[in-house]
């Protein structure tokens, strides 16, 4: 359905950590079995390989072990016979809080909604979604006050989905539903992270196009590239980061050897964050007048890096070329735009808060017979996916309504997701 938190969780923050839950059988038996879960994080997670959930809930045995304790506690000897020819064990399991003992059996640790689940979410979603939108169109006119500081008049519907439907509804969102108590704060763990696990049980057959509720995001040392979008336009292979998405292939061979496939991948990571910060230098000095091959020069990026960025950059749209000058051709913002942030994000917690308060306790009552409520598990935990619903058709509904720009217009270069460059200093981010 969509990669959760973000390109930076699942990618740009694996930085060489040993894996520590390792058995003497470190080689999976190939299998032909089809997926039964789709996974993901919320939060910012560096480990890899046997320390990552996900790497560990990739193995498709393991994917139905958990699908089975998510309907009933497994014994030690199913589990046992579930790890056969997978490199997990059971401490992995454990430490890795997917399973937890109770007495001499072990039940569903962490957030899996099965295919059931999800289709009632869906249903329910549908219905709070739109209320949401409702409450962000009765200030439409605040909004475009606002926004007419941006200097750029044909951006400022793509940038108005960049910071309400993104940088509002999504990154803030969790931050706003933690702060107020009605979202779990992702845990930290042993090695320093902080992020839960969920997944989701593939065959649901909803639809998620139009529900912009995801965000890829690659941080830079001063400028952080972002698309956010629906699930159904991942991979954005004209947007970065995912333009950069040729890592992932260029490491698969080495998959079922986690030590080998960890530093291959942190060694192309370092390499991809090079290329990120040179974009960033770029676009930052475009932004600011520096807009020539002749000006540009003047950066601390070598001739080739710096051609080679600039022909990137105007491949996949984010500049035009005008002349003998470059345009900036996709969202902005730099530390002149703060003022114009701020207001935003004043106005859509503001929002936001008033209509939690409304709606969160009606909500909890209609969905509070899925499956992990049912395993122990607080609403709070399962509230990080009803929101992603929510907001999402939240999102869907503006975009329609012509609040903001509608990335699933035919016309767009960017089908079903808007790209946005920012200032580090201006945003939060994702990792809430």
């Amino acid at each position: 359905m969509r990669i959760h938190l973000t390109w930076i969780s699942a990618t740009v923050f694996l930085l060489g950590v040993a894996p520590s839950c390792v058995k003497a059988q470190t080689a999976a038996k190939p299998t032909a079995n089809k997926p039964l879960l789709s996974t993901g994080i919320t939060g910012s997670i560096r480990a890899s390989g046997l320390d990552d959930p996900q790497y560990v809930l990739s193995f498709v045995p393991i994917q139905a072990l958990m699908l089975r304790a998510a309907r009933h506690p497994v014994t030690k000897d199913e589990i046992a016979k579930a790890l056969q020819g997978t490199p997990v064990s059971m401490r992995c399991l454990l430490q890795l809080q997917l399973l937890r003992r109770d007495d001499n059996l072990y039940r569903l640790n962490y957030l899996l909604l099965t295919a059931q689940d999800q289709q009632k979410m869906y249903a329910v979603a549908d219905r709070y979604g739109r209320s949401l939108a409702e409450a962000f169109l009765a200030h439409r006119g605040e909004f475009d006050e606002i926004l007419r500081r941006y200097p750029s008049a044909a951006l400022r519907p793509q940038l108005m989905f960049d910071l309400v439907a993104g940088a509002a509804l999504n990154w803030q969102g969790l931050e706003l539903t933690t702060q107020l108590g009605y979202r779990v704060h992702p845990p930290r763990h042993t090695n320093g992270d902080v992020y839960f696990v969920h997944s989701d049980e593939l065959g649901a057959n909803l639809d998620f196009t139009g529900l912009y509720l995801d965000s890829e995001t690659a941080p830079g040392t001063r400028m952080s590239f972002t698309t956010f979008g629906d699930g159904p336009s991942l991979p954005r292979l004209e947007g970065l980061p995912d333009v950069f998405d040729g890592v992932e292939s260029a490491v698969a061979p080495w998959r079922k050897q986690p030590a080998l496939y960890e530093a291959l991948r942190s060694e192309y990571i370092a390499l991809v964050l090079l290329a990120v910060d040179d974009a960033g230098q770029v676009m930052n000095a475009v932004a600011h007048g520096t807009n020539t091959d002749a000006t540009l020069v003047q950066l601390s990026i070598p001739e080739n890096r710096r051609n080679a960025i600039l022909h990137l950059l105007t491949s996949i749209g984010y500049l035009e070329r005008s002349g003998q000058r470059y345009v900036i051709a996709v969202p902005v913002l730099t530390r002149t735009d703060r003022p114009l942030v701020e207001a935003t994000l004043k106005l859509t917690r503001d929002i936001m808060s008033a209509w939690l308060r409304r709606n969160y306790a009606p909500m909890k009552h209609e969905l509070s017979d899925l499956l992990p409520m049912r395993n122990g598990l607080p609403f709070s935990l399962v509230f990080s996916e009803v929101w992603h619903y929510e907001f999402g058709f939240a999102t869907k509904t503006l975009a329609e309504d012509g609040f903001y720009a509608n990335p699933r217009q035919r016309r767009n270069r960017y089908k079903g997701y808007v790209p946005l460059v920012w200032e580090n200093s201006l945003l939060k981010g994702p990792g809430n």
